[in-house]
C-alpha cells in the first residue's frame, strides 16, 4: 500500500541509499552523487518519502522559506517508475507545503528531460531572467491573479523585464488588473510571479501613478520575496 511520510526513519533512508547505489553502479545515473545533500536534509526533516509496505520507493528533498518552498531533488526507484508514484509524491508534498502557509514552490529541472513531467503536474517555466541559464520552474499553491499583455482597468500593476532606464522606451511585459475585497487594499487574488529584483514595476491606482521603481524597492507587501514578486495587499511595508 502506498503511503506518504514526512517524518521518515533511518530505515527509510537506508532503503533509498541502497537502490540509489544500485542504480549508480548499473547506469552511472541517478542522485547517489548527491547523497550527502540527501542525508543532510533528512537530518533537518526536509525529506518526504513514498513507501510501499513501509519500503521507501521515492523521495523529495526540499527547503521551506516561510512563503516559498524549493524542491531540490526528486526520484522514484527505477523499477517503480511510470506507475503514477512520482505524481502522487509531488502532489501530496505540495499539499503539505500549502498547509504550512507556503504560497509558491520552485525547482530547477535536472535532468532536463524531466521538464515534461513537471509541466504535466502544473509547473510553469520562469520567464527569461538575466544570468540564469537553468530550467527553473514554479507553481503557485494558491489561486493567483494571472498577468495580461495589456492592462484594461485604471487600477493595475505593470512589470517590465528590464531596468527603469529601458522601461521608459518599452511597453510593460506583464500587467495585472487589480480587484479588491471590502477593505480596498487586499487583492481578491494575490500576484505571485518570478522576477529579477532589478526589473521595473509600476502601480497605477484610479489612473494615477502611485509608484514606479525596481522590484526590490517596491514598498508593498512581499515584493521580491526569494526571487518572486508576491503581492497580496496594497499596504506599504514599514521601514526598518
Amino acid at each position: 500500500m502506498l503511503k506518504l511520510n514526512f517524518t521518515p526513519t533511518k530505515k527509510h533512508l537506508a532503503d533509498i541509499k541502497n537502490w540509489l547505489i544500485e542504480e549508480w553502479n548499473r547506469t552511472n545515473s541517478g542522485f547517489y552523487c548527491n547523497w550527502n545533500v540527501i542525508a543532510d536534509e533528512f537530518s533537518k526533516n526536509n525529506l518526504s518519502i513514498i513507501t510501499d509496505n513501509d519500503y521507501a520507493i521515492g523521495f523529495a528533498v526540499y527547503r521551506i522559506y516561510e512563503f516559498q518552498a524549493i524542491i531540490d531533488i526528486t526520484e522514484v526507484k527505477p523499477t517503480e517508475r511510470k506507475k503514477g508514484i512520482a505524481k502522487k509524491l509531488i502532489n501530496e508534498t505540495l499539499e503539505y507545503f500549502k498547509q504550512k502557509g507556503v504560497l509558491v514552490c520552485e525547482l530547477f529541472c535536472s535532468p532536463e528531460n524531466s521538464e515534461p513531467f513537471w509541466k504535466r503536474i502544473g509547473f510553469e517555466n520562469f520567464p527569461t531572467i538575466p544570468h540564469n541559464s537553468k530550467i527553473n520552474m514554479f507553481k503557485p499553491l494558491v489561486e493567483t491573479l494571472k498577468p495580461m499583455d495589456k492592462a484594461q482597468s485604471d487600477t493595475n500593476i505593470s512589470l517590465w523585464n528590464c531596468e527603469p532606464y529601458q522601461a521608459d522606451r518599452e511597453k510593460a511585459k506583464w500587467n495585472w488588473d487589480l480587484n479588491f475585497v471590502n477593505d480596498s487594499e487586499t487583492l481578491t487574488k494575490p500576484i505571485i510571479f518570478p522576477v529579477s529584483s532589478d526589473w521595473q514595476v509600476k502601480l497605477t491606482k484610479n489612473g494615477e501613478k502611485i509608484i514606479s521603481d525596481k522590484v526590490k524597492r517596491f514598498p508593498f507587501d512581499l515584493a521580491d520575496y526569494g526571487g518572486f514578486m508576491i503581492i497580496r495587499k496594497l499596504t506599504a511595508r514599514k521601514k526598518h
